[in-house]
């Protein structure tokens, strides 16, 4: 296993997650979920079921692809690249939630990834970042000792550790 120097060797996943969770349920409609990501200003959130179950994750890049799929892949940045385009991801994003009464009568379960990539909240960054890397996800659930959700890392919370860790000199 790589280590990472200084303060970045000693995060783990719940020292970065976003604990504040904005959950989707899987039988809203695409476009109640399109609002919530916009209102919160998020570009993906775990969806549960009706026993509170999280069973996976809705991003906004499958929204664009209920509205729009053959531009599907201008909002999917390759997969090599950490953050992609985000300004262009973004705006079409807008787009999309503002025009998303097209989406019919689909719900957040018939469009959302049923993978829920998961972390323990004790999992080192590096390890984190390699799950996401390894797997191109965007963002994966944290869940504590008990299995119980408490938490999403994003890419951005992996990328603003690791500015925080250089602004303070490792």
């Amino acid at each position: 296993m790589t280590e990472l120097p200084g303060r970045l060797g000693r995060l783990a996943a719940r020292d970065i997650m976003t604990s504040k969770l904005v959950i989707l349920r899987d039988d809203e409609p695409i476009s109640t979920a399109a609002a919530t990501l916009k209102e919160h200003g998020i570009t993906g959130a775990p969806v549960i079921d009706q026993y509170n179950s999280p069973i996976g994750m809705l991003s906004l890049s499958d929204i664009i692809q209920t509205v729009l799929p053959e531009d599907v892949e201008t909002a999917r940045p390759a997969p090599e690249v950490l953050c992609g385009d985000a300004a262009h991801t973004w705006e079409l994003f807008e787009h999309v939630a503002d025009n998303i009464e097209t989406a019919g009568d689909e719900v957040v379960s018939q469009r959302m990834s049923r993978l829920l990539v998961t972390v323990a909240d004790n999992t080192p960054l590096v390890e984190v970042a390699r799950v996401m890397c390894d797997g191109h996800w965007h963002r994966v659930a944290v869940v504590d000792e008990s299995g119980n959700l408490c938490g999403i890392v994003s890419t951005m919370d992996v990328l603003a550790a690791m500015i925080n860790a250089a602004d303070e000199g490792s």
